[in-house]
């Protein structure tokens, strides 16, 4: 148990890592220094960096697979899975930036299917999600499949450091903007004002200071 605890606590200080950083560019010194550990105590926990990266990218897709379960959650009201949806969307965005799915791309394909999959899965569950909230009349009927592709797409462009220097925003304005955009899009008028925005802005909040 000990040692599971060790290993763990290793491991989450190395993710930030591995979301900054190219793996391919991290050599074993490089992690255990950023692990404040000795090269010989991490090989106590861990026997390569390959294990690590899987352990990662396992962990990613395990999240996913936790919001899929959420979505289909009926005892969950449908607004407050539309929130679960773009927390998170926003946290793939930035737990699994473009510079990491690149080196999973090149070095590590058989990871890249693992995170496709479990992003197909997703997929799914929120058309499956989408659709009882379109019967339901509490969703417009949008297209499901632009509607995700627009939290990543966008979700991305806001994270990055030039955006809002360049549009003079503060990272927490655009993505609470954002949110309010999505919210806009796809809840219908009537249902509008059972969204609780202050929920959605404490946890965006919590996530800027996780990556601050």
């Amino acid at each position: 148990m000990e040692k599971a605890n060790n290993k763990n606590k290793y491991f989450e200080k190395i993710k930030p890592v591995f979301r900054k950083s190219r793996f391919s560019q991290l050599n074993m010194d490089d992690i255990a220094k950023q692990m404040d550990i000795s090269k010989a105590t991490m090989y106590k926990y861990f026997s390569s960096k390959d294990e690590m990266i899987k352990m990662f990218v396992d962990h990613c897709a395990d999240y996913f697979k936790t919001g899929d379960i959420l979505m289909t959650d009926e005892r969950i009201s449908y607004t407050e899975r539309f929130q679960i949806v773009y927390e998170q969307s926003l946290k793939a965005a930035v737990y699994m930036p473009d510079i990491l799915l690149q080196d999973l791309k090149e070095v590590y394909p058989s990871l890249l299917d693992n995170v496709l999959s479990a992003q197909q899965e997703r997929l799914a569950s929120f058309r499956q999600f989408f659709d009882a909230g379109v019967s339901g009349g509490v969703f417009n009927p949008i297209n499901p499949i632009l509607f995700l592709v627009q939290d990543d797409v966008v979700l991305r462009r806001i994270l990055e450091p030039s955006f809002t220097i360049h549009f003079d925003l503060t990272l927490k304005k655009a993505l609470i903007d954002f949110y309010l955009i999505k919210k806009h899009q796809l809840i219908t008028p009537k249902h509008l004002d059972t969204v609780d925005d202050l929920l959605m802005e404490k946890k965006i909040s919590q996530i800027i200071q996780q990556i601050s």
